[in-house]
């Protein structure tokens, strides 16, 4: 489910800056990447990357009990859904500095205009995604060293968002009964 909410955010914003006259020189402007090879180097073949760099669950609006009726009457337990939180980092890593800043502000334009994906506006989104809802996430300057850090990366120009809500729901079921027909209740003492 996360690699799908990703690569229709990648998609949304890549027709974007094709819709740009100054930024649609590039055929693949974003792409989902490590910021860094494993040894530490840059990918030096993408000029945008969108990396997940962290995932929290949204404890918020945590379901409790996930029950509901089965065709044949009984009541089955499920583990409740989960609700995720994602972290995503685009990052600028362009030859030119300026070019770099360019494509990173175009990005930033994409997310001002369009911060709620639907099926509505995005037909062609997964159909166990129902709403993805983008917020820019900003760091103070120690938690955006931190951050680069665990990466393992000398900092580029980046731009962090906070993706929410990928729902997961496996509905494997955890229990089966009968669903109660009726109460009873007795009026008299104890």
């Amino acid at each position: 489910m996360i690699d799908k909410a990703l690569a229709v955010i990648a998609s949304q914003v890549n027709a974007f800056l094709d819709r740009l006259p100054e930024l649609n020189h590039l055929d693949h402007k974003i792409k989902l990447s490590h910021v860094v090879n494993a040894d530490g180097t840059a990918i030096l073949d993408k000029p945008l990357g969108l990396c997940l760099v962290n995932v929290e669950e949204e404890r918020v609006v945590k379901a409790q009990v996930a029950t509901r009726l089965s065709s044949g009457g009984n009541v089955v337990a499920v583990n409740p859904e989960i609700k995720l939180n994602l972290f995503v980092l685009v990052s600028a890593n362009f030859d030119d500095y300026s070019t770099g800043l360019v494509y990173l502000s175009g990005v930033i334009r994409f997310f001002q205009s369009m911060n709620v994906f639907t099926h509505q506006n995005v037909p062609d989104m997964d159909d166990k995604i129902e709403r993805l809802s983008v917020d820019l996430h900003t760091l103070s300057f120690e938690q955006q060293n931190h951050l680069w850090g665990s990466i393992g990366a000398k900092y580029l120009p980046s731009v962090l968002y906070k993706i929410r809500m990928i729902t997961i729901q496996e509905a494997q079921t955890v229990a089966i009964t009968a669903p109660i027909h009726e109460l009873g209740i007795s009026a008299g003492g104890r």
